[in-house]
């Protein structure tokens, strides 16, 4: 069966992983970049700030230019935007232009990802959502990891830049040329966030932290490691084991937290976050750079979990029809905190104990989230056995991604607990 999935889907998966490869080069490539502009960490927060902007924006309001046009139109245009937005940068080295170009290419994005998304859903059924899932979370981490080894090529050249174009523009040819119908959008279900949070406040605030965190470990991580004056290759290769971590953590993780109680696998995760940070900061201060290596694994293994963990435990209280809609929510609230992130991240970096004030702001997230969780775990009891559902890792994309999410076809009740 995986091999018959496989080969519906392969047109879609080889646009998202070629596509991916420039993403991953991209938000490496453009920090380090700047600093040895020598920009303002405030700027560079700024820049990433405006990409995920605009990925909100595109992905909850760019429906109705999709299906007039249709899905692959509407991706080769995309595609072909990004591409050029991407030689603009490499073309026009100023930050301020930059922050409306990212702002743009973060539009460019939701709608690639839409489109892929989409094309996924429809040829998936609810026996192989799970697998189809599998696959775009392998394919999505794998291409982000791989990314990051051309920026051997170097930092300072144009040569990357058109290196993401070219790779922008080789995404079209696997949708382009199939003979499958282009699938069908449908708008992202309606959601109260005030609802969200009384069902969930765990699952809520974990969504929201989540966010504020893995949008500075995308944008802001590499140019911490050019702060301790690491080479280009080291900065790759640390970009590319966090991210890795992140895709080794979360089936182990998952299995744990269909065990037991899914807000003290949360609460552990946000600890282990915390100690992580710290290591990161011990092992650098001396120098240790394979205990670096080991730590920065590490990080991305436990802050990589937060988003699936706190879905999973939305979707505990839900009933199926409602979890769609949850899971959209949530990952409207995951995008608002993505987008504060990097500014509130920048404001650590330049005022509190440089160059660790990234670590810190790590450090205060999980212990924010670890003092909320344990305030909730005594005022709730154990959610019950029955009760619990699978966890499912969800990447944070686009609100379609929720839809190829399995537990939405599955008979749940609904538990107003936390």
């Amino acid at each position: 069966m995986l091999l018959a999935t496989l080969k519906h889907t392969q047109s879609a998966l080889l646009s998202l992983f070629i596509l991916t490869l420039g993403l991953g080069l991209l938000m490496t490539l453009l920090p380090l970049r700047l600093h040895h502009a020598h920009v303002s960490v405030l700027l560079i927060g700024l820049i990433t700030t405006a990409y995920y902007a605009g990925l909100i924006l595109g992905s909850f309001r760019i429906e109705p230019f999709i299906q007039r046009v249709g899905h692959i139109r509407a991706f080769s245009a995309f595609a072909s935007a990004f591409g050029v937005v991407c030689l603009l940068q490499g073309l026009w080295p100023n930050p301020w232009i930059w922050v409306f170009l990212r702002f743009i290419s973060g539009i460019c994005t939701a709608v690639l990802f839409i489109v892929i998304e989409s094309w996924l859903l429809s040829k998936s059924t609810l026996q192989t959502r799970g697998q189809i899932l599998a696959l775009y979370m392998i394919a999505l981490y794998a291409a982000q990891a791989a990314g990051q080894f051309f920026l051997s090529i170097g930092t300072l050249t144009f040569i990357p830049f058109a290196i993401v174009s070219m790779l922008a523009s080789l995404s079209v040819i696997p949708l382009a040329v199939t003979k499958a119908p282009s699938p069908t959008y449908q708008d992202p279900s309606p959601v109260r966030l005030k609802t969200l949070y009384t069902v969930s406040p765990s699952g809520f605030l974990g969504s929201f932290i989540s966010g504020l965190g893995l949008s500075a470990i995308y944008g802001l991580m590499p140019l911490f490691f050019a702060q301790l004056k690491l080479s280009t290759h080291t900065i790759a290769t640390l970009t590319a084991i966090i991210i890795f971590g992140g895709m080794c953590f979360q089936y182990p993780i998952g299995r744990l937290s269909d065990k037991t109680d899914r807000r003290l696998v949360l609460l552990a995760m946000s600890i282990a976050t915390v100690m992580s940070a710290i290591s990161i900061m011990v092992f650098a201060e001396q120098g240790e750079h394979t205990l670096l290596y080991i730590a920065s694994f590490l990080l991305g293994g436990f802050i990589f979990t937060l988003y699936p963990l706190s879905i999973s435990q939305l979707c505990d209280q839900l009933k199926a029809d409602d979890i769609v809609a949850g899971t959209q929510g949530l990952l409207l609230i995951y995008s608002v905190g993505a987008t504060i992130g990097p500014l509130v991240a920048t404001v650590f970096m330049h005022a509190i104990f440089f160059p660790y004030g990234l670590l810190l702001y790590f450090c205060v997230l999980g212990l924010a989230l670890t003092g909320f969780l344990l305030w909730r775990k005594s005022a709730n009891p154990v959610l019950p056995d029955e009760n619990a559902q699978a966890f499912v890792n969800l990447p944070q994309t686009t609100p379609i991604a929720a839809e190829l999410d399995p537990r939405s076809d599955e008979d749940t009740k609904l538990n107003p607990s936390d």
